[in-house]
């Protein structure tokens, strides 16, 4: 995904991890192919004002119930599979 998708991600929007992500042990975090839902977008403002803010994407997969944050740099690794549309559904 490029940095210019990352910014108009919107809750709901399915991505789909297009290569394993590995921890320092060389382990498999998040498996390929995996599906993984937007939950929610946080902002965080930075101390320097000459930087933007930092956009944060909270993500959640249904099958194995795991949770991962990424940002505009970490999210190269994603590609939108599906992209909401319309108002969402009321919880």
């Amino acid at each position: 995904m490029t940095k210019r998708e990352f910014v108009k991600l919107k809750k709901g929007d399915i991505l789909l991890v297009i290569r394993h992500l590995l921890n320092n042990d060389g382990q498999i975090l998040v498996a390929e192919n995996s599906e993984w839902r937007v939950e929610q977008i946080e902002i965080q403002p930075l101390k320097n004002q000459n930087e933007k803010n930092l956009r944060l994407v909270h993500l959640f997969n249904d099958q194995n119930q795991q949770s991962l944050t990424i940002s505009k740099d970490s999210s190269v690794n994603f590609v939108i599979y599906k992209r909401k549309r319309g108002p969402l559904p009321r919880e």
